[in-house]
């Protein structure tokens, strides 16, 4: 591996230079400034990993490749010009780029990395180039501050129909990224994985009639989501959807819904009143965990298991009514329920597991069943 020189914080790559490689500047916290001479054609995977203090960088049109994480964790870089011959951003490759303000991605780039610009926290703006095929998950997640998304006329496989502000799945018709500023256009009929994931600023949004699934993660930690509407088209809601809105009060799902994903609304602290529809029968593990405000809730008749930690810290829960065809109540279900004053088990269930009253320290009056075989 080439060695390279760094002089009051200027990195000194000497001209005939090919290749800036494999972690070649790695957490190198005084480095400030990078000058790549037009020899190079490639920068390795990892080459400036976690330079800190690098503020400015010059890569010459040679360039055509950067690696994975190349940036990754360069706190202090504002701004950057990626090459007019780059194809391709590597995975990470900006990932924890806090300060970077602006990036202009090049015309002949096809692909996106996963992580690409995962926590740019100060971006507020991206154009997604024509020719631009294949965009990873999780590309733009944790960019708080972004508010303008627009994807290139032209594009085969993504556009921004309608100025939403967002990028769309064009064959799929699935709103893979949004931000603070989107608006969710008709026709779209899948909200995707992270789709909004980490967008602290929102604080209401509508989802169109005609969206059928609202994919794992799509709202995870919008902590300042207060109000959401969720049309009776929607009969899938995935895992960890709406886990860490804390701002979120009141949520209506929709009559067609079925199931509920693992930890779909764990630590929504807010959430006082949820309405789960008749026909769901599966409410995942972990569900409502840390739902401190949630007082009351029915559940429908069609289900049969009440999965792990489904309650647990639920700390205002004072009633549930749990049907008859239950017949599995998981681990620490209620653990910590603290305002928990009665609860009737139903006949049916076998065994009541480890830890799943532990906490309940207003449990006056339990009801427990003759088929109960194990405590």
């Amino acid at each position: 591996m080439a060695q390279f020189e760094i002089k009051d914080g200027v990195a000194i790559i000497p001209d005939g230079t090919t290749e800036i490689e494999w972690g070649a500047f790695k957490n190198c916290s005084s480095l400030e400034s990078v000058t790549i001479p037009e020899s190079v054609t490639k920068i390795g995977y990892g080459a400036f990993y976690g330079c800190t203090s690098l503020k400015s960088i010059t890569i010459p049109n040679s360039v055509t490749e950067i690696g994975g994480s190349a940036f990754d964790g360069c706190t202090s870089l504002e701004n950057i010009t990626i090459p007019d011959g780059v194809t391709e951003i590597g995975g990470s490759a900006f990932y924890g780029c806090t300060s970077l303000k602006s990036i202009t991605i090049p015309e002949l780039v096809t692909e996106i990395g996963v992580h690409a610009f995962t926590g740019c926290a100060s971006l507020k703006s991206v154009t997604i180039p024509e020719l631009v095929t294949k965009i990873e998950v999780c590309t733009f997640e944790g960019c708080t501050s972004l508010e303008s998304i627009v994807v290139a006329d032209g594009n085969s496989v993504y556009d921004s129909r309608e100025g939403c502000n967002a990028i769309i799945e064009t064959t799929t018709n699935t709103l893979i990224q949004g931000c603070k500023t989107t608006v969710i256009p008709e026709g779209i009929t899948e909200i995707g994985i992270y789709a909004f994931r980490d967008c602290p600023s929102i604080e209401n949004i509508t989802i169109p009639d005609g969206v059928t699934e609202i994919a794992s993660e799509a709202f995870y930690g919008c902590t300042s989501l207060k109000s959401i509407t969720i049309p009776n088209s929607v009969n899938k809601i995935g895992s960890y959807v709406f886990k860490g809105c804390t701002s979120l009060e009141n949520i209506t799902i929709p009559e067609g819904v079925t199931k509920i994903g693992e930890r779909a609304f764990e630590g929504c602290t807010s959430l006082k009143s949820i309405t789960i529809p008749e026909l769901v029968t599966e409410i995942g593990i972990f569900a409502f965990r840390d739902c401190t405000s949630l007082k009351s809730i029915i559940i429908p008749e069609g289900v049969t298991e009440i999965g792990d930690s489904t309650f647990y810290n639920c700390s205002s829960l004072e009633s549930i009514t749990i049907p008859e065809c239950v017949t599995e109540i998981g681990e620490a279900a209620f653990r910590y329920c603290t305002s928990l004053k009665s609860i009737i088990i139903p006949e049916g269930v076998t065994e009541i597991k480890a830890c799943t009253f532990e906490g309940c320290t207003s449990l006056k009056s339990i009801t427990i069943p003759k088929s109960v075989k194990k405590i």
